[in-house]
């Protein structure tokens, strides 16, 4: 057992009287902050106040210099005091306080103040060169982002979220430049041709929600029912800026509005102010008076589809409800970072739904949650909804689809259970209780149960504590031509016995001519369908006929035959769309042959009118078609594909789908014919009424003909740098582009460059480049980049933001098919068995196609190879 482990069966006060009472010896502080030094800060530190200033050259390469002033009261002084600081030691230049020099060291990662410099009112000033790590300094700009625990690779601090503090900022920058911070800015002066900021003092917040911005930045205001919103961003094309400008005000506005009408409480912070950043690494970042946003999420293009416009609905209010959840009421410690993610993710669905009153919402919330959080809980590498966490260096790994899309199908379930009106006061007691503090789930679900007669207990225990999804099968008996008995029930998906995992379910039996749903509520292992009882025997069957139900739900063959002959002929869309999602689930585990799923998909794809379940398809489709499918295979189907794609193109009348389906034509191209209309539609010697390219579309167009190495690559490149005025999508371009050169040595020579930190910093551009590297038309290239990648991974979950890893791996392995790719895998967790568990999950989930499309190819082969032989003896 380790001594973490020990640790953790010890009584928290003994353990930190083993931690803090031998405090001076090296081996007892660990890098990263661990939860037994958090605990002991938490209890002893209070009243924090950072007065920090940063003094920011125009030059990128040079340092910059900063100042803390550190406040605090201390409630035990027997102790040394501990600040988190993961930068170059030497970077600490001085500690002083009212007497003078203080004596201090760094170590792992921290910076220790002797107990005999404490009082029980403490005030440190340190002079420091502040760590670039979180700073993402480019030519003409830069903006921190701290979270989870990295404001500590720019300033000492006590870096963990349950120590709230206040922040002063100041900052000096070059006068052509502008800031944003948490709160609202003051006194301004210019000297010397540099600007000098000072922002007013924060209300209480965590660590990693401290944030600032400064560069060649404009701004747009508005001001609506007298709330004042500001807007900065880098975008040159002002058609782009107009277009979008009043959307993005008004779903801030929107959503501001309804949640202080659902919480109760006006909104707690000082402004409302967001930047939209170029390649910024996440969709947004709730920063409080400071959003951050990836600028091309909210900057929409001419061709944007439905999903898009919904997509940029969601991330705002995503955004807006942290500001409540997350923000005013912050997770006492990482491992509960799900809360505040599945409560955003929850109010912007209910924030957006009414103000699409033609879209169904109940499909939507389907096609946005169950697929992505399938990707990860169908592998081996998956987890629960709430994590363990032992030190916050770790925290980045907790970030995933299980928070993001799981945790949402589960919070539903919970506010279904209880009802809409009790769970609304339990959240508003929850957020008057814990307002600028900090709370546990525990602490949630202590003051929901008080409002509820629903076992909260079971099923946070199966849902939320419990690993994985389950496998939902069902036990027919036939008398004569009736039912006799129809038991549904529970299989872990990974075949680890009968689970619980309580849910209501929609069951349908099906006829020649007619068909029946049953509700069901299965709150143990299985549960009898006795409405069933008596019924003609059904030709088939599907238990998750309202798409509510969460797991793989296992049909019998007559079924999915059924289905995969029917599915246009189902005329609920939810339904439908819950029928795509399983037939896919089937395929991906060996029950359903991809061919044959392509051929569904065929004839499909021109009868499908829900958008919405069109991307699905088309989703699909990229990974029936490259994955899936042998060589032999894709040169059968390909040209035909092509076809069916291109008519649906034509021949649909609207244009949100025929940029859908140009999309799924761009990615699937395999022949030279497909290729040349490409190229063709790029060059604008062919046009379709209705289809439209702007700038991003015709880069994207230009990679795709890039990868499949089309004649005169180098004057299209420099066509389209030509053609593009905005210097922050150039560089991005000139950057990618490497990736695609038609000379491997130059590919390789790329790919050997993203071994150094440096050039690894702009992630959006490094993910792009990845995508491209890895394209399935040059995979057999390739190969010998994914064992290096893997080695890299443990240095890029040190340098890289959280998301950064499992993106990487996605990029890496997502588009690889081949027994070679498996067996490096193999081989790379085969040598590393002692792996950190957390990056090890990373690959299994990032793998999982690659495991089961070489097992499910092998067996569809056999298969095949059987019935032949059986045909022949016959």
């Amino acid at each position: 057992m380790t001594f973490t482990q020990v640790m953790h069966r010890l009584t928290p006060v003994l353990a930190l009287i083993l931690i803090f009472s031998c405090n001076s010896r090296k081996d007892v502080l660990e890098e990263g902050i661990s939860r037994a030094l958090a605990d002991h800060r938490k209890e002893v530190i209070d009243n924090v106040v950072y007065q920090l200033h940063f003094d920011i050259p125009e030059r990128k390469e040079e340092p910059i210099e900063a100042e803390l002033q550190l406040s605090f009261t201390l409630s035990g002084r027997s102790e040394d005091l501990i600040l988190d600081f993961n930068a170059p030691p030497d970077n600490i230049k001085s500690v002083t306080d009212a007497g003078g020099p203080v004596d201090f060291k760094v170590r792992s990662q921290h910076v220790v103040i002797p107990a005999r410099h404490l009082k029980d009112s403490n005030q440190f000033t340190i002079a420091f060169t502040a760590g670039d790590q979180a700073l993402n300094r480019k030519e003409d700009f830069l903006y921190t982002l701290f979270v989870p625990a990295r404001a500590s690779t720019c300033f000492p601090l006590f870096d963990q979220p349950n120590i709230k503090a206040r922040y002063r900022l100041s900052l000096s920058f070059p006068d052509d430049w502008t800031a944003l911070a948490n709160s609202e800015s003051g006194s301004l002066f210019v000297k010397n041709g540099r600007r000098y900021t000072e922002f007013g003092e924060t209300k209480p917040i965590s660590s990693y929600l401290f944030a600032f911005m400064a560069g060649k930045f404009d701004s747009v205001t508005h001001v609506v029912n007298g709330r004042r919103l500001t807007m900065y961003h880098r975008e040159t094309d002002t058609a782009r800026v107009a277009r979008n400008v009043d959307e993005i005000f008004g779903w801030h506005t929107r959503s501001l509005e309804w949640l202080e009408k659902y919480t109760g409480i006006t909104y707690p912070f000082e402004k409302f102010d967001f930047a939209l950043i170029p390649s910024f690494q996440f969709g947004g970042m709730e920063h409080p008076g400071a959003v951050f946003y990836k600028a091309s999420s909210l900057f929409l293009d001419e061709s944007r589809t439905v999903d898009q416009e919904l997509g940029r609905a969601r991330l705002i209010a995503h955004e807006t409800a942290h500001m409540w959840f997350g923000d005013l009421v912050t997770m006492d410690w990482f491992d509960d970072v799900w809360l505040k993610e599945v409560f955003a993710n929850f109010m912007a669905a209910k924030i957006v739904h009414p103000n699409y009153p033609d879209i169904n919402h109940n499909l939507q919330f389907l096609m946005s949650h169950y697929p992505a959080a399938y990707a990860v809980d169908r592998t081996k590498g998956t987890h629960p909804i709430q994590q363990e966490l032992a030190n916050l260096k770790d925290a980045g790994s907790l970030y995933g689809s299980i928070i993001y899309q799981k945790a949402p199908v589960v919070m539903r379930m919970l506010e279904e259970n209880m009802g809409e009106d009790a769970f609304q006061k339990g959240m508003q007691e929850y957020l008057r209780t814990f307002g600028f503090s900090n709370a546990t789930w525990d602490d949630l679900i202590r003051i929901l149960a008080d409002k509820t007669d629903y076992k909260l207990n079971l099923w946070n225990e199966q849902w939320v504590k419990k690993k994985g999804m389950p496998g939902i099968y069902y036990n027919l008996k036939q008398e004569d031509d009736a039912i006799e008995k129809l038991v549904i029930y529970n299989f872990a998906d990974d075949g680890d016995g009968p689970v619980w995992w309580p849910q209501s379910l929609n069951v349908t039996l099906g006829w020649k001519d007619s068909a029946l749903q049953i509700p069901i509520r299965k709150e143990y292992r299985s549960v009898e369908v006795r409405e069933s009882v008596g019924l003609p025997f059904p030709e088939y069957m599907f238990n998750n006929s309202d798409g509510k139900g969460y797991g793989y739900f296992n049909m019998h063959s007559g079924s999915r035959d059924h289905y995969l002959e029917n599915i246009d002929s189902v005329t609920d869309e939810i339904k439908r769309a819950a029928l795509w999602i399983n037939l896919n689930e089937s395929m991906i585990r060996g029950r359903l042959d991809p061919e044959r799923l392509l051929k569904t998909i065929m004839t499909s794809i021109n009868a499908e009118r829900e958008p919405l379940i069109v991307s699905y398809i088309i989703d699909i489709l990229h990974d029936v078609f490259w994955i899936y499918c042998s060589d032999v295979q894709r040169k059968t189907y390909a040209a035909r594909l092509e076809g069916v794609l291109l008519n649906s193109i034509l021949n649909t009348k609207n244009n949100n789908l025929k940029a859908t389906y140009f999309n799924g034509l761009k990615q699937i191209t395999y022949t030279p014919e497909g290729t040349d209309l490409l190229l063709s539609l790029y060059s604008d010697e062919t046009t379709v009424e209705g289809l439209t390219f702007s700038e991003n579309d015709r880069i994207s167009l230009m990679y795709e003909l890039l990868v499949r190495d089309v004649e005169g690559a180098d004057n299209l490149i420099t066509r389209q740098l030509s053609q593009i005025t905005n210097p922050d999508r150039k560089q991005r371009t000139q950057f990618v582009v490497r990736a695609l050169s038609a000379s491997e040595n130059e590919r390789d020579a790329f790919f050997e460059s993203l071994k150094k930190a440096e050039n690894r910093r702009n992630e959006e551009w490094v993910l792009d480049a990845l995508h491209y590297l890895h394209h399935p038309k040059r995979r057999h290239t390739t190969l010998k980049y994914i064992r290096p990648g893997l080695d890299l991974l443990k240095e890029i979950k040190e340098t890289g933001d959280i998301f950064f890893p499992k993106r990487w791996l996605d990029k890496t392995l997502g588009n690889h098919q081949s027994e070679e790719a498996l067996e490096t895998v193999k081989q790379f967790l085969y040598r590393h068995n002692k792996y950190p568990a957390d990056l090890k999950n990373k690959i299994l989930q990032s793998s999982d196609h690659l495991f089961r499309s070489v097992a499910v190819r092998n067996n569809w082969n056999k298969k095949r190879a059987h019935e032949k032989e059986k045909a022949a003896d016959e």
